[in-house]
């Protein structure tokens, strides 16, 4: 689902915003149901001005999404928990998460945020509602805001139903940590209930269906979804208490093969990229390092401008979130490299760049530690 192409909003609070493709199929359907079912109860209006009242109002709803999603990322960020960017996709938002939170207090408070701040909305959004129906305001005015506290009240019970990966399973999840001491039996017992929830949804759906309510459809895919991301979430889960005991300088490449920044591209390809092992360099400057080098950056490039261009010139030069401890283990770097993210950490030990730690030195590790990789078939 993320792998789709996705447009970048912009910031907010420093958090990077961006819209998936996939977002556009139910912003068209949720404008369309608004323009031709939701406000038809104002019939002496032309239809190009409900469509556009209902475009505004699906622009304010998914506004609101956003900072549903805002809420959680800044306690996340409040408690440490880096935050890559809030996306909103086909079945709402997310905001992705570099790290899991360090403890259950901050795992509720991360989860509650959410819906609270949804459930702040709708109290707005009624009390405005309230207060113009009061003064006799347009009609059209206060359905929209009789929508916008409605849809919000919607999305705060529904993400708090207590199946994980919703914010009512996170919060389930933050409790029985707290209960067990064990996450990874936390989130195996809180999965579980999303799956339950999901499989309880998609069942609903299709008994509907089959009394003749195709509108349903939508329920079992947002069900079909819930089972996905429950197990996916745990699998995840698994993985990095598997890697909890696996040290960064384990796995990492060693030592560092670096690149001089004022090399041309020419020169890059052909003595690094072209046969080496590597399709990422740290990158040095002046005896510091500067930055790091993919060949997705050199390919970017025009092949007529490699002999002009030097490596310091197409770089990723924000070296500080590149940085990772040899000491750390690898499932506090498994976020940082997962998803869309450099795919690469430049390893220090008292300030020295001592290696590089890549995805597949992450996968390797995984399947060394996987107890059932080298059983008998």
């Amino acid at each position: 689902m993320f792998d789709l192409p996705a447009l970048r909003l912009g910031r907010l609070f420093g958090i990077p915003v961006e819209v998936n493709v996939s977002w556009l199929l139910v912003f068209v359907l949720v404008a369309s149901s608004l323009a031709f079912n939701y406000f038809t109860v104002f019939p002496d209006q032309p239809l190009w001005l409900n469509i556009l009242i209902a475009v505004v109002s699906s622009v304010l709803f998914f506004a609101s999404v956003v900072m549903h999603e805002v809420s959680h990322s800044l306690v996340a960020r409040a408690g440490g928990t880096r935050v890559r960017k809030i996306t909103l996709f086909v079945f709402g938002g997310v905001a992705q998460m570099e790290d899991e939170p360090e403890s259950p207090g901050r795992e509720f408070a991360m989860a509650l945020a959410g819906p609270a701040m949804s459930v702040a909305i709708a109290i707005v959004c009624f009390g405005a509602w309230l207060a113009l129906a009061v003064a006799g305001a347009w009609p059209v005015l206060l359905g929209v805001l009789e929508y916008l506290w409605v849809i919000n009240l919607g999305v705060a019970v529904f993400n708090l139903l207590p199946g994980f990966p919703l914010d009512g399973g996170r919060l389930l999840r933050a409790v029985l940590w707290w209960l067990t001491g064990d996450i990874l039996k936390a989130t195996r017992w809180a999965a579980a209930a999303g799956r339950v929830i999901g499989y309880g949804l998609m069942a609903f759906a299709l008994v509907g269906v089959v009394l003749g309510n195709f509108g349903l459809i939508w329920l079992a895919l947002v069900g079909w979804f819930l089972t996905t991301m429950a197990e996916g979430s745990y699998r995840s889960q698994l993985a990095r208490s598997r890697l909890h005991e696996v040290s960064v300088a384990s796995q990492m490449s060693a030592p560092a093969v670096v690149a001089p920044g004022d090399i041309t591209l020419e020169t890059m390809a052909n003595d690094y990229f072209l046969g080496g092992r590597h399709s990422k360099y740290p990158v040095v400057l002046g005896g510091r390092l500067v930055g790091l080098l993919d060949m997705g950056e050199l390919k970017r490039v025009p092949r007529d401008r490699w002999p002009a261009t030097r490596v310091a010139d197409v770089m990723q030069g924000d070296v500080g979130d590149l940085l990772v401890g040899a000491d750390q283990h690898l499932d506090s770097v498994l976020g940082r490299l997962g998803g869309d993210g450099p795919g690469a950490l430049l390893v220090v030990a008292e300030g020295r760049l001592v290696g590089i730690i890549t995805k597949s030195d992450v996968v390797r590790a995984l399947h060394e530690t996987d107890p059932h990789a080298h059983s008998p078939a």
